[in-house]
């Protein structure tokens, strides 16, 4: 049975996500129906009839399935169906598009008298105005205007329907709600593209996004992002196909619409579209002109985050553009100094000096970034790594050991490659000087355990680890600690865990306690320990039955 035709592709997808995370559970096969329950966010039971190794109907008690719908959790058992064999020894491994069972419909259709196949064509489509739209564009070979407005209008009542009275959709609905979505891309908009229609389908497609950013829901599951990369890929399709005339009108609609008519995040699906297509000549000056206006327009809100983010992101875009041009640098250090507040640019600055070999230039851009960047210290660090990489291109190796010992105490302070590399500046023998010379000059705020176990300094790691709050710590560096400390381990987790038993729980807790005795029990000595304190909480929490149930498995 070739019962993957059912599904939307979005549906299926999600459908084998779920057959792969074992969700299908308590499966009953019988020659005319298949059984089970699936385990989501909630536990959904699933039934499906066959008929000559054929679904013929299908149930889940979800609520998109409520309206007769095809759902995720009938496609993972359909899934789980097929492991065990069945669709294999229905089908034989074949496709099964030309055998009895699948034209067992055309021959009915061929059979029947044209006058009842015209009458009841046209009574189902006057019931339903999504099959004669689609009816409609098989046969015209085209979409009006008005087939637009009509499409618009099922998706604003599919959005409706979903929404509720407090004006959002749920979790559980969200899926159904993108589904449907999915399913007009996916047969109606296909169909546009493939008649080369693509004016009415980028007009439904850009309605459809429009919706996707304008509506309140709990997509949790991430559905948005998917359709709306689904609807992207339709974009640049076009875009590769499409003539001039249509380009031109998808860039006014692509730029027009990044005025925050579309939600945030929403407008980077947008954006990387404009950047990364039309790279006709026709569009090189639209798209310059394009991108600094949002940069005036962004500079306008510069005292705030978003707005040096976002001058940022299209000022480095620009100066991208720009720089493919024949002796770029002019326009380029112009550009900078007139942004050059904003990092992102000085960060563009400074890259693009150092790939020209201009290190004087770089180094000066980089110690006024570290001024005017001060309190962020995640950008010093970058800016002072910057310069020990440029040092180590010029050969300047007194400056790149100082560089060193400036991040490895003050930019960057504690990181182990850093460090590593500063070891390799000197002899072993010198070396065990110059660590205790770090270990006395580290910020308080740094701890230097990683320090430690590189060096091997294992009595002032175990030193950490035990004055440490929590398991944390200890857990990290067990494996190294406990062939020479296994006493020491075990009565920092008889500590622990002992603070951990005080306060009731759950079964999960007492579960996650025992495997903590049972961690205990690889260790040295562990399992002496791991049944002491058992049997001293056997005693004293002896009416927690749910504790007593977990210890049992230890």
């Amino acid at each position: 049975m070739n019962w993957k035709r059912l599904f939307a592709a979005r549906i299926l997808e999600r459908g084998y996500d779920y057959y792969c995370d074992d969700a299908v559970e308590n499966m009953e096969i019988a020659a005319d129906s298949i059984r089970a329950d699936v385990i989501g966010t909630e536990e959904y039971e699933v039934e499906i009839t066959l008929r000559n190794g054929e679904a013929v109907d299908m149930y889940c008690s979800c609520p998109y399935a409520e309206d007769g719908n095809r759902c995720k959790h009938m496609a993972a058992v359909l899934y789980q169906w097929s492991e065990e064999g069945q669709e294999a020894e229905e089908s034989g491994g074949a496709e099964e598009d030309d055998s009895p069972k699948t034209t067992s419909v055309e021959e009915l259709v061929r059979e029947a008298d044209i006058d009842v196949v015209r009458s009841y064509l046209v009574s189902l489509l006057k019931e339903d105005e999504k099959l004669l739209l689609r009816f409609r564009g098989m046969v015209k070979k085209g979409t009006t205007k008005e087939d637009i407005k009509r499409y618009v209008r099922q998706i604003d009542r599919i959005t409706d329907r979903y929404l509720g009275r407090d004006g959002f959709i749920s979790y559980y609905e969200a899926d159904g709600f993108l589904s449907e979505l999915d399913e007009i891309l996916d047969a109606d908009v296909r169909r546009m593209v493939d008649d080369g229609d693509y004016m009415s389908a980028f007009a439904l497609m850009n309605h459809m996004f429009t919706v996707l950013g304008d509506v309140a829901m709990d997509d949790s599951d991430g559905g948005t992002g998917t359709l709306a990369g689904e609807i992207e890929q339709y974009w640049r399709e076009i875009l590769s196909k499409a003539d001039m005339d249509v380009k031109q009108q998808m860039f006014r609609w692509f730029t027009e619409h990044l005025d925050g008519s579309v939600i945030d995040y929403l407008e980077e699906y947008i954006e990387q579209v404009i950047m990364e297509e039309f790279q006709e000549k026709e569009f090189r000056e639209p798209k310059l002109q394009f991108i600094k206006d949002m940069i005036e327009k962004s500079s306008l809100q510069s005292d705030s985050w978003s707005g040096s983010y976002h001058t940022g992101k299209w000022a480095t875009r620009y100066l991208g553009m720009i720089e493919k041009q024949k002796n770029s640098g002019i326009l380029i250090e112009e550009f900078c100094r007139k942004h050059w507040r904003n990092s992102s640019v000085r960060r563009y600055y400074i890259e693009f000096c150092t790939k020209k070999k201009e290190y004087a230039h770089a180094l000066e851009a980089l110690d006024e970034s570290m001024a005017l960047d001060k309190e962020y210290r995640g950008l010093v660090a970058e800016y002072s790594n910057q310069k020990k990489e440029i040092f180590l291109l010029q050969g300047n190796r007194e400056a790149y050991r100082k560089q060193l010992w400036k991040l490895v105490l003050e930019d960057d302070p504690g990181k182990l490659h850093i460090y590593r590399e500063l070891k390799k500046q000197y002899p072993p023998g010198e070396w065990k000087e110059k660590r205790e010379e770090v270990f006395a000059n580290l910020p308080g705020h740094v701890r230097p355990d990683e320090l430690y176990k590189e060096e091997k300094l294992y009595d002032r790691l175990l030193e950490l680890v035990t004055g440490s709050p929590g398991l944390n710590m200890l857990q990290q560096y067990e494996d190294v600690l406990k062939k020479d400390y296994p006493g020491e381990l075990l009565q920092k987790y008889k500590e622990e865990v002992d603070k951990m038993a005080m306060h009731t729980g759950d079964r999960s807790k007492y579960r996650q306690l025992v495997a903590l005795l049972c961690r205990m029990k690889k260790i040295t000595g562990g399992s002496k320990v791991a049944e002491e304190i058992a049997a001293e909480w056997r005693g004293k929490y002896r009416n927690r039955r749910a504790m007593m149930d977990e210890l049992g498995r230890l």
